[in-house]
């Protein structure tokens, strides 16, 4: 290995270095929620079956998480989907329709569920491993669940995930 090399090497290090401290310093500075926000975020950017679009997606409100200051969105994170849905024309309209009733069908179900188990929104993050404000969210539609979400809620349940979105492959 050559002087040049272990110089090159050194910097990247030192660089990679700051950009951690950079980032641990960002997300110790937020609140308990977004740092939630974050946690649930990394999860769907490092995991291998998450698709390209959904990737692109959490790591875009990961940054703006961490660093707000750098949002084109007003310090609010992520992409404001209502001003895309109040926008959508044509086929787009046609299928945020039918994301809309496949999110308000998933809701109920859930909702149903859980009334005849007798378990609360509680209840179910614990089983699933997230914080109940991610129930009541997708419950009230303010959040789409996930592929992996909905089967682990599904397993939660003991249903079938076709049960909860019906058409689930």
């Amino acid at each position: 290995m050559s002087a040049t090399t272990s110089v090159r090497e050194a910097g990247f290090l030192q660089a990679s270095s700051l950009a951690f401290a950079q980032l641990l310093q960002a997300y110790l500075e937020c609140d308990p929620a977004i740092q939630g926000v974050i946690r649930e975020m990394a999860e769907v950017v490092n995991d291998p079956e998450t698709d390209e679009d959904d990737r692109k997606m959490a790591a875009l409100t990961l940054q703006e998480a961490l660093f707000p200051s750098r949002s084109p969105h007003d310090g609010h994170l992520g992409v404001d989907l209502e001003d895309d849905e109040r926008n959508a024309v044509g086929e787009a309209a046609e299928t945020q329709a039918a994301m809309d009733q496949e999110e308000a069908s998933f809701a109920s179900r859930v909702d149903s569920l859980l009334h005849e188990r007798g378990m609360t929104q509680a209840d179910l993050a614990a089983a699933i491993g997230v914080g109940q404000p991610a129930i009541s969210m997708m419950l009230a539609r303010k959040a789409r669940p996930q592929r992996r979400t909905i089967e682990k809620i599904a397993h939660a349940l003991k249903v079938p995930e076709d049960r909860l979105w019906p058409g689930f492959q």
